[in-house]
């Protein structure tokens, strides 16, 4: 025979359990994924040994006939581009390259003048200028902690500036 007092202590436990869950859940961080797609081969003869250590497929010529026609490579993103909560975020660089993941006030060109022209970011991002945009690169494999993130924040790659991620404001 169940007895009445076990049900209610059963109920309360499962209620604190779902509490402490959604607690959890709302405090962990936001993953953003850094995407690209560089073949080692061609990547690095063309910028530089060491510049591509991922085991991507597209060409360095692919790379850039796409930026050139498209303003973007669709395979060197942010993901998600968009976040609907201000929460602390960890930007995980699962790409090829090294990619920085940069606050900006306003989305714009970066350090790579070639790609800055190709995908039509003429006006530079001044953040991508600074002494402090240093701490903001990820390399391959690595993680970048943010904290303090706010609704209306702006994230984007100084080396390839089409790469971004807006935080909404609630």
């Amino acid at each position: 025979m169940i007895r009445p007092m076990h049900l209610i202590s059963g109920f309360l436990m499962a209620v604190v359990v779902a509490a402490v869950a959604v607690t959890v859940a709302a405090d962990s961080p936001t993953t953003v994924q850094i995407r690209d797609d560089c073949d080692p081969t061609t990547f690095n003869a063309a910028v530089g040994a060491g510049t591509c250590v991922g085991g991507g497929g597209t060409t360095f010529d692919a790379f850039i006939a796409e930026v050139s026609a498209t303003q973007a490579a669709e395979k060197w993103r942010f993901n998600p581009d968009r976040m609907s909560e201000p929460r602390d975020i960890v930007a995980h660089n699962r790409g090829g390259e090294t990619h920085s993941f940069t606050k900006v006030a306003k989305f714009g060109g970066g350090v790579v003048d070639v790609l800055n022209t190709l995908s039509g970011n003429t006006e530079l991002a001044p953040e991508c200028f600074q002494p402090s945009v240093g701490g903001t690169f990820v390399g391959p494999g690595q993680d970048l902690n943010v904290a303090g993130v706010k609704g209306g924040d702006q994230y984007q790659c100084c080396i390839h500036p089409w790469m971004r991620t807006t935080v909404r404001k609630r």
